[in-house]
């Protein structure tokens, strides 16, 4: 484990800042915009926008990458995420949010693009499983340290927002001081969606499908939890509760999936986390039902990582990322 993490340990160090941050103004929008009364539709565009900007993105962030390199676009994006951060708070109003989760989506979009790309290229094909479990583990486990920090200071304050700007900037400082060198960014024939989906059917509809749950999970679930009655600190803890459980189940089911078919665990996995979302309006209590919060988590959030780390997909060309070939 440890020769796994030593080549990359720099990127994981700004991955844990980056969705420090990330993971707070997600949840942060989202209670802040209820305290301002915009409508539950409103935030939903609001929080959609984010979405949008991270679609369209895909399509500038290969040629940044290309134009500057890896740790300029790196750098680049990170200014432009931390300042919208700050400008949620200046500018309070629901279209100048949607305008500010637009360009956030996009710039955030590439800064993943930068990271998971170099996970890619210091990743054999026999250990992607392990090196994406840990990275998924440090993902997820920034994020649900994220929904502890709200209880710092209410919503309507100043200093959340400055709190994201801050990790968003210091997610800068472990990938700008590595001494090792970039991935390279070879040259290859452009491809399409159309390719793309002939390459890896399954990759594409699990990443789309997983997308789908997640967007709803990230933008709806703190207004849901307001509805049940929580408070801050309790919506921070639904929120963790979920996110943790797909922490801690990252590197047991990455161990898994490199050793069984993926496409049969994967669809065991989207079985099982389907029937807990069921049933969690049924749940007779708030300990049960942060129990399923929990085990969903730990079953939906390691969908997304599978299809890009499994051998079966076989160095998929995108048109997109334009990046080092997933294989």
């Amino acid at each position: 484990m440890r020769s796994l993490l030593h080549p990359i340990r720099a990127v994981l160090g700004s991955v844990a800042l980056l969705l420090l941050g990330n993971g707070l103004i997600n949840t942060l929008l989202t209670l802040r915009g209820t305290e301002e009364n915009f409508s539950t539709t409103m935030l939903g565009i609001i929080m959609s926008g984010y979405f949008l900007g991270f679609t369209c993105g895909t399509w500038v962030s290969g040629r940044l990458i290309r134009r500057i390199g890896h740790i300029r676009t790196f750098g680049f994006c990170a200014a432009i995420c931390a300042s919208g951060a700050l400008l949620h708070v200046i500018f309070v109003n629901p279209w100048v949010w949607l305008i500010l989760r637009i360009a956030y989506g996009l710039s955030f979009v590439t800064l993943m693009t930068v990271i998971e790309s170099w996970l890619n290229s210091k990743a054999a094909t026999h250990e992607r499983g392990r090196i994406f479990a840990m990275y998924m583990l440090v993902n997820l486990g920034a994020i649900a340290v994220a929904q502890q920090i709200l209880r710092l200071d209410t919503p309507d304050g100043f200093l959340l927002f400055s709190l994201t700007a801050i990790l968003i900037c210091w997610a800068l400082l472990p990938i700008t001081m590595t001494r090792r060198p970039q991935p390279t960014i070879p040259d290859r024939p452009k491809s399409s969606l159309k390719a793309l989906i002939g390459f890896a059917p399954l990759a594409i509809t699990a990443s789309a499908l997983s997308g789908l749950a997640m967007g709803a999970f990230w933008a709806m679930t703190p207004i849901y939890a307001k509805a049940l009655g929580y408070d801050i600190g309790g919506i921070g803890m639904v929120m963790s509760i979920t996110i943790l459980g797909g922490a801690l189940l990252q590197i047991p089911i990455g161990r898994f999936s490199d050793r069984h078919d993926r496409g049969r665990v994967m669809t065991i996995v989207v079985i099982l986390a389907a029937i807990l979302a069921a049933l969690m309006p049924l749940a007779p209590n708030k300990p049960v039902l942060m129990g399923l919060f929990f085990v969903w988590g730990g079953l939906s959030f390691s969908i997304y990582p599978w299809p890009w780390h499994s051998s079966s997909t076989s160095c998929i060309p995108t048109r997109w990322f334009r990046v080092p070939p997933i294989c």
